[in-house]
């Protein structure tokens, strides 16, 4: 690995602007709290909500947004039961159900989601918040085949399990939701020795962009969390550059599931960006059809 030591504090932000202004903390903007970011009636699926981003950054974003019930998943059920209960001491009318699993097991999540069925009918909103999780976390100098699989088993056919799951559930071909995969701005990049964790984050990538371009119903984004300070946080990234705060990302997933937020369906943004400068630059990303994976070069008969 490169050494990072070089690299400014703000590297992680600055080097990916895309707006205007960028953001580390929690702004009026993304407020979930907000009479127009209002979930009410909603029913929120939150992946890899024992721990990290899941547990400090959607849940209490998602609970203070009004939503009408959360489901929980997460491997570890000791961990998860503190998350339940954490929703329950924020506002005891939200409906909950946790329910521990490995996401990369298929019978585990339709048996998941059978759950949902009986319990809400179908979900409003799935948050793909669990990372590649291997032991205690990504092993990130790591580049034996095994660990490659692994991360791909959770980024990418686990998570492809949950996506196909709660699209299942979804009352009619017409009925809106809204997907949310937690990636990484690095996954476009190669960088040695972390290749199993970006290249599976990737996968997850085009999920998205397929999703979005075969379910017009469904507002389908890949979000960059920034550098949340968690216990998946692991060096030198902690101790080298800025850190971001899980209000930031929690609430820039409850901004996505708003109408306003539809055109960056099959995209891919970063907590990062001020969300009211991307609805600003909306017609530009629209019209050159910006934030999407893509291959560069000149193509044609006549690029020779």
């Amino acid at each position: 690995m490169a050494d990072l030591s070089q690299l400014p504090k703000d590297h992680y932000v600055t080097s990916m602007q895309f707006t205007e202004n960028a953001q580390q903390v929690a702004y009026p903007g993304i407020d979930p709290s907000l009479p127009e970011h209002s979930l009410a009636g909603k029913v929120a699926v939150i992946t890899g909500a024992s721990r990290g981003i899941g547990a400090t950054a959607m849940v209490p974003a998602f609970a203070k947004a009004g939503v009408k019930g959360i489901v929980l998943l997460a491997s570890n059920a000791e961990k998860l039961a503190a998350t339940e209960k954490s929703v329950k001491a924020a506002n005891p009318e939200i409906d909950t159900l946790a329910y521990a699993l490995d996401i990369s097991d298929t019978k585990a999540v339709e048996a998941a989601f059978g759950k949902v069925r009986q319990k809400f009918g179908h979900a409003d909103v799935l948050i793909n918040a669990a990372g590649a999780m291997t032991g205690d976390g990504p092993k990130l100098h790591e580049t034996d085949p095994d660990e490659w699989w692994r991360n791909f088993e959770i980024n990418g056919k686990g998570n492809y399990l949950l996506i196909r799951s709660f699209l299942r559930l979804l009352p009619s071909p017409e009925s809106p939701a809204i997907i949310v995969n937690v990636s990484s701005w690095q996954s476009f990049f190669v960088v040695p020795p972390l290749g199993a964790y970006f290249m599976s984050k990737f996968v997850l990538d085009n999920l998205a962009t397929y999703v979005a371009a075969e379910y017009p119903n469904v507002t389908a984004v890949s979000m960059h969390p920034g550098l949340v300070p968690t216990d998946m946080l692991r060096e030198p990234f902690r101790s080298l550059f800025n850190q971001d705060s899980p209000e930031l990302v929690g609430g820039t997933a409850v901004w996505l599931c708003q109408e306003k937020a539809k055109f960056l369906s099959g995209r891919f943004i970063s907590v990062n960006w001020n969300v009211e400068d991307l609805v600003k630059r909306k017609d530009e990303i629209v019209r050159d059809d910006l934030l999407k994976l893509g291959l560069k070069g000149q193509f044609g008969a006549k690029s020779g």
